[in-house]
């Protein structure tokens, strides 16, 4: 007779993990994200099945869970609803048929240039609205099923990771009602040894192929990729920005701030205060906190936000000892492909958080801004990239906006408050000895006294003089411009020696009072960092225009 050879069914499995054996942010995120869930779900007392932590500690997580408990679980996180979306245009099929409508009405608008009102028709679509339950609960906005941050979460999953409609299916198959195979599916995967692989789609991890350029599959192991089903509830979102030749600002894609988790419990513990914490305004139809000039603003804004968090509460706790940093990773939708815009990690540098705070908080042009980002992020000199800029914008968007030269004075005078010079128009008050003697200071002495000096012997204007009489203010100011706009010109006109040469003979022309060291340290930056002291030229002229 036949031995028979049938395993019994597995009906609960231990799902162990430890955060130092997970092999990315990632699925570190995930974890945090199902032991969210999990406690979530338990408190709603809406649990099926089993599906419990039996431990959390710092350093990872035990679920038992059964089928049941994982159809729950999925039907939570998979949960959505068909709502009437609205319209100005009639929708097409794929061959470019006309879809029919819900419904059809029409509404008053108002004409922007007329200002006339007129009838708008408007046809309603029903579609498919992730629910995000656990995220509307932590949004401060929410208001019935909708809120400010949970409706970019939604519009991020529509647009990025579930972009392609056929992604969509465990959302849209349960907004209407259908049977859904997915948890029965990952439940048998799960059951399997401990180092079962299966593909990995980049619908869960992004970034992943099918095969790479090597002809190498990816794969994870099931244990592993159940974890990225969590980890979109735990980044955090942002909307990049990108500005036009004409100074117009729109929106780019979606950044996503992953933390990589370094103490999961006490995470897991501050994380949904965290999230309550997040600022109610509005910028268009996106929460104004989460909108940034760089994608890589995302990580920096993470680091503030939780070091603020992290203040508040008692302990020792270091921002070090709670992430082991951020990862960003920018997609953008175009067309029926998801694109890889960029992606960076950094680390929770203190000193780059401080800086980060007090730029984006002191500094008001965009332009002037994202380049200072830029250099602190890449930890470059303040002043790097902007010879580009000054080359490759319309002067109406740096040298001729307000804006940007005031951001580009208030640098100045920031890096070095206690020299008199940055705070007075009266330039015979300053000394040799009061001048710095770091290059881009000195660049900004003799640029600074070249214009005021030649205010004063072309146009006889000294600000003591004209203080407190507005007309002859105005004229100061004017004729002060158009000197350092004349300058300004020439020098970004000029390369090499033909720079070298203008601002020995232009610039340097009037008094400077320098002291030998000084002049010493002047001169020699111009012959081997030319372009540093153009781009630093170019800088102080903007500062005085």
């Amino acid at each position: 007779m036949a031995k028979n050879t049938k395993q019994p069914a597995i009906e609960v499995i231990t799902l162990d993990y430890q955060l130092a054996e997970l092999p990315s942010s990632q699925h570190r995120a995930g974890l945090a994200g199902l032991v969210l869930m999990v406690k979530w779900l338990e408190r709603l007392q809406v649990n099926k099945g089993i599906c419990q932590l039996t431990r959390l500690d710092s350093y990872g997580a035990t679920l038992q869970i059964d089928l049941d408990g994982l159809k729950a679980l999925f039907d939570e996180i998979y949960a959505a609803s068909v709502e009437e979306q609205e319209t100005g245009q009639l929708w097409k099929n794929k061959q470019k048929e006309i879809v029919p409508p819900l419904r059809e009405a029409e509404r008053e608008e108002k004409d922007p240039k007329t200002g006339k009102i007129k009838m708008k028709k408007v046809y309603y679509y029903p579609v498919v609205v992730p629910k995000g339950g656990l995220l509307l609960d932590l949004d401060t906005t929410a208001t019935g099923q909708k809120g400010l941050w949970v409706k970019l979460w939604r519009d991020m999953l529509w647009q990025t990771l579930r972009g392609i409609p056929a992604t969509r299916n465990p959302f849209s198959d349960r907004a209407e009602g259908k049977l859904t195979s997915d948890a029965a599916k990952v439940w048998q995967e799960l059951v399997e040894p401990i180092d079962y692989t299966i593909d990995l789609p980049s619908t869960y991890f992004i970034g992943a192929q099918a095969i790479n350029a090597e002809n190498v599959p990816f794969k994870d192991r099931a244990r592993y990729l159940f974890l990225l089903h969590f980890w979109p509830y735990i980044a955090q979102i942002y909307v990049p920005t990108i500005v036009d030749n004409e100074g117009k600002r729109d929106f780019n894609g979606y950044a996503f701030a992953i933390p990589d988790i370094a103490e999961l419990d006490f995470f897991c513990q501050e994380f949904p205060d965290f999230m309550k914490t997040r600022s109610e305004d509005a910028l268009a139809y996106y929460p104004k906190a989460a909108v940034v000039d760089l994608a890589v603003e995302g990580a920096l804004d993470l680091f503030s936000k939780l070091t603020k968090r992290l203040e508040t509460i008692s302990g020792n706790q270091s921002l070090s000892s709670l992430l082991l940093g951020v990862d960003v990773i920018h997609l953008k939708k175009e067309g029926n492909s998801i694109k890889l815009l960029g992606s960076t990690r950094l680390d929770p540098e203190i000193t780059m958080v401080d800086e980060y705070n007090r730029l984006r908080t002191s500094l008001n042009n965009i332009i002037f801004r994202r380049q200072r980002l830029l250099n602190l992020v890449n930890n470059k000199d303040w002043y790097i990239g902007f010879d580009r800029i000054f080359s490759t914008l319309p002067k109406e968007l740096t040298f001729e906006s307000s804006f940007f030269c005031k951001d580009v004075r208030h640098t100045f005078e920031e890096n070095n408050k206690e020299i008199t010079m940055q705070t007075t128009d009266n330039i015979d008050d300053v000394t040799a000895d009061e001048i710095t003697k770091s290059c881009e200071q000195l660049v900004y002495q003799v640029v600074r006294n070249y214009v005021y000096r030649k205010l004063k012997s072309k146009y006889q204007l000294e600000w003591p003089s004209v203080k407190g009489n507005p007309a002859k203010e105005q004229e100061y100011r004017e004729k002060r411009e158009k000197i350092a706009k004349e300058a300004f010109f020439a020098v970004r006109s000029r390369s090499g020696i033909d720079f070298i040469d203008f601002f020995a003979s232009t610039l340097c022309s009037t008094p400077q009072h320098l002291t030998e060291d000084q002049f010493s340290t002047i001169t020699k930056a111009l012959y081997e960092e030319t372009d540093k002291v153009r781009t630093l030229t170019m800088l102080a002229l903007s500062a005085l225009s």
